[in-house]
């Protein structure tokens, strides 16, 4: 029998007639490890060819170059060119995702900002008693855009998922260091940061820095603050850590002030998983991915290639 022609009935009978393994080696008078090996010979000669439709569009080439140049755990390029609806198709797909990474007692942990807020907005709406939902960032008050704000992102994936909010109760920013200083010795505080290190999937986001960043429009950081850090060489935020190009943290006038749980405890869940859809954050993605800050990537199609 012709070498191509019984690679294609092998794999004919599995897959389409859906035979064992085992019974197609009586077939033919061969062992199921020769079958085993037949059926990926058959994947690595293209007889074998898999189409698999997604329910929201995406670039399965262009995300396979991504995981594999920066050996990532998963990277989905949500193929979708207009900038004013990749931020939602980011959030739809995430949102099923992270949904069936999820198990009751687990633990999630969320950052903040639009395509957080975006992301639990689309979240479904589950029984999951025992989740606990923990908040990555210190607070803030922003009324006029209280949605973004990290308490309000804890509580609308809550209410959506059922689970339990663990908050992180401290400012976005100490007012000083004797301050800060107390609130890493707090019960509540060291709690938090236990919980994000045990995740089961911690979700952060990034920023480019910017006056249109997230950040800056609702005030957690000035025009002021935009001049130092340039000064010092920051390229944007990972989670509320500002970055250089190498992926560092910069030491600035407010870097020891910050409340937020560490980069490092972040990227120990067994999912980081950062979201990011607008051109302009390749820098800061590039970085924190050489750095290893998160091990699972959900972007757009014009980020993606700038990425390469």
């Amino acid at each position: 029998m012709d070498d191509k022609f019984l690679l294609a009935e092998i794999a004919k009978l599995y897959y389409i007639d859906q035979i064992k393994q085992k019974d197609i080696a009586k077939i033919f008078n061969i062992t199921p490890i020769q079958v085993s090996r037949f059926l990926r010979s058959a994947i690595e000669n293209n007889i074998i060819q898999f189409h698999i439709t997604m329910p929201i569009e995406v670039d399965l080439d262009l995300g396979k170059k991504i995981k594999d140049k920066y050996k990532l755990r998963e990277c989905v390029v949500i193929d979708e060119e207009d900038e004013g609806l990749i931020g939602i198709k980011i959030a739809q797909y995430t949102s099923k995702f992270v949904y069936s990474l999820l198990q009751d007692g687990a633990i999630m942990g969320v950052s903040w900002g639009k395509g957080i807020y975006e992301f639990v907005k689309q979240l479904p709406f589950g029984k999951l008693p025992d989740l606990k939902i923990v908040q990555l960032s210190g607070g803030f008050v922003s009324e006029k855009n209280y949605m973004v704000t990290p308490a309000h992102i804890v509580t609308i994936a809550c209410e959506k998922l059922g689970g339990v909010p663990i908050f992180l109760n401290a400012p976005f920013f100490s007012p000083n260091q004797d301050t800060k200083n107390n609130l890493l010795k707090d019960e509540g505080i060291l709690k938090v940061y236990e919980l994000a290190s045990k995740s089961s999937v911690n979700i952060i986001g990034a920023s480019s820095l910017k006056k249109t960043s997230t950040v800056f429009r609702v005030g957690m950081v000035s025009t002021d603050d935009i001049a130092e850090l340039s000064y010092m060489n920051a390229i944007g935020d990972i989670a509320g850590y500002f970055i250089d190009d190498k992926g560092d943290p910069i030491k600035w006038s407010k870097s020891e002030l910050y409340n937020g749980v560490p980069l490092d405890l972040i990227g120990s869940a067994y999912t980081t998983l950062c979201i990011a859809g607008e051109a302009g954050k390749e820098k800061v993605i590039r970085a924190g991915l050489n750095k290893k800050y998160f091990n699972t990537l959900i972007t757009g199609k014009k980020l993606a290639r700038g990425l390469l």
